[in-house]
Order: C-alpha cells, then structure tokens, then sequence
C-alpha cells in the first residue's frame, strides 16, 4: 500500500455496513447509554479485526 492510499483496505472491508441506520438502532435503543469509551460501532470493528487476525478469545487480543 502506498502513502497516498486514504481507504485502508479493513476500511474498504468495513464500508458496506451502514453505520448510519446502526447508530439510529443504538440510540433508540440506548444501547450505548452507559459506554463512554466502547461504543458498538468500535465494538463491532473490533471483533472483525480479532475474525481477520484469528484470534481465539478476546482475552488473546
């Protein structure tokens, strides 16, 4: 990859999720009321990457 690339290719991976209808969906939800730091959508990122580099548990990470 050169030093002129702007989309990583995690984040050609990750752009078909509409994060917009999953940000609407937490919110009603309030499922980040009490998150300050991990949110769902860091949450979910963060599982694909563990899914990609085959890590065994979160523990392993």
């Amino acid at each position: 990859m050169d030093k002129n690339t702007l989309i990583s290719s995690f984040g050609k991976w990750v752009s078909p999720i509409n994060i917009q209808k999953l940000s609407e969906q937490v919110k009603e939800l309030k499922q980040d009321y009490y998150t300050k730091k991990l949110t769902t959508e860091a949450y979910i990122k963060f599982l694909l990457v563990a899914q990609l580099l085959e890590f065994k548990s979160l523990e392993e990470m």
